[in-house]
């Protein structure tokens, strides 16, 4: 069988078993629970898109900072281009390695293909440590403010601890001082090795910039917690969402996109862990299986509008050259 072709059978046999995945969580839910609440939502939901394409809005604007002042992309290109990619990564099961190549594809007349990869090298670096200060933040409160059995607490500080050993390993690696040497493969050597020559060559020149990008980065999930606390008020109808929950749901957010963008949309895997989170909470499951759904409405209307960009988007064009 062609690697084309287990592309496609994986990518089919993954979207069945979201959508499976989805059925099993709506029905154990309440389907008429999950749509009660949605039409709770109701008009909200233009908000809720308007706050999706503000995160990409600030998104864009990361990675434009990060490519070279001489060849800086426009916020409209960095935008357009952000926007395409993302829809890529969430139509197919292989992520960063189908949005990265398309926002290079898409930016090509206006930088070099070293200067493209360059610039998502250290956009992806700066977002990924937000990631993680968001991530490890949210577990921290997460264990200490929210009454959880003792074995789910265990395993909560043993995840957390792993996240900050890897992060500090990771550091190390990337500053060169990881004292792992031999047992790192040595491709993970090189591609570190290259990652910190860009982060070099940026940050000499620029130093206060990696600092705004990192900044831009936790904007971007800041904005996140708002929609995210917004949906739930709706949803919730008489009740009202504690900041504190917006944040939780959008922490899992982030891990779920983490570990399961080889599901196109995640489907399935959005709602059930969602309606987790909402009865750990004290929610009625319904309300995270919901709340998932709008989340998937607004992913589907980004990512339409990503995919007609690449649709119309010239395909003949003279490309940027790299600087001699």
């Amino acid at each position: 069988m062609s690697l084309r072709r287990r592309q496609q059978v994986f990518t089919v046999t993954a979207a069945l078993g979201g959508l499976l995945l989805l059925a099993w969580a709506a029905r154990r839910a309440g389907i008429s629970d999950i749509v009660d609440g949605i039409r709770r939502v109701g008009w909200g939901l233009i908000p809720i898109l308007g706050l999706g394409g503000l995160r990409f809005a600030v998104r864009a604007e990361a990675w434009r900072l990060c490519a070279p002042i001489d060849r800086r992309l426009t916020w409209r290109q960095a935008f357009t281009a952000f926007l395409a990619g993302d829809a890529v990564g969430n139509v197919t099961p292989l992520g960063l390695l189908a949005s990265e190549p398309t926002k290079v594809f898409l930016t090509r007349h206006h930088l070099a293909t070293r200067e493209s990869i360059s610039s998502l090298a250290i956009d992806n670096l700066l977002y990924s440590a937000s990631i993680v200060t968001m991530v490890g933040g949210s577990g921290v409160v997460l264990l200490l403010r929210v009454p959880l059995p003792d074995e789910w607490r265990k395993w909560g500080t043993v995840a957390l601890a792993i996240l900050l050993i890897a992060a500090i390993v990771f550091a190390r690696l990337l500053r060169g001082s990881s004292g792992m040497g031999a047992l790192i493969p040595v491709r993970w050597r090189e591609r570190a090795a290259a990652l910190r020559g860009s982060v070099l060559e940026f940050s000499s020149g620029h130093p206060l910039r990696l600092w705004r990008v990192y900044a831009l980065d936790l904007v971007f999930h800041a904005l996140a917690v708002l929609e995210a606390f917004l949906a739930l008020r709706w949803l919730l109808g008489a009740a009202s969402p504690s900041p504190l929950q917006a944040l939780l749901f959008e922490a899992l957010n982030r891990v779920i996109t983490v570990l399961f963008k080889f599901v196109p949309f995640r489907a399935g895997v959005d709602e059930v862990s969602s309606g987790g989170l909402a009865h750990l909470l004290g929610m009625d499951p319904a309300t995270g299986v919901a709340l998932a759904i709008v989340r998937k409405v607004r992913n589907l209307f980004w990512a339409g509008i990503g995919m007609t960009i690449i649709a119309v988007h010239p395909g003949q064009a003279a490309p940027a050259t790299d600087h001699l």
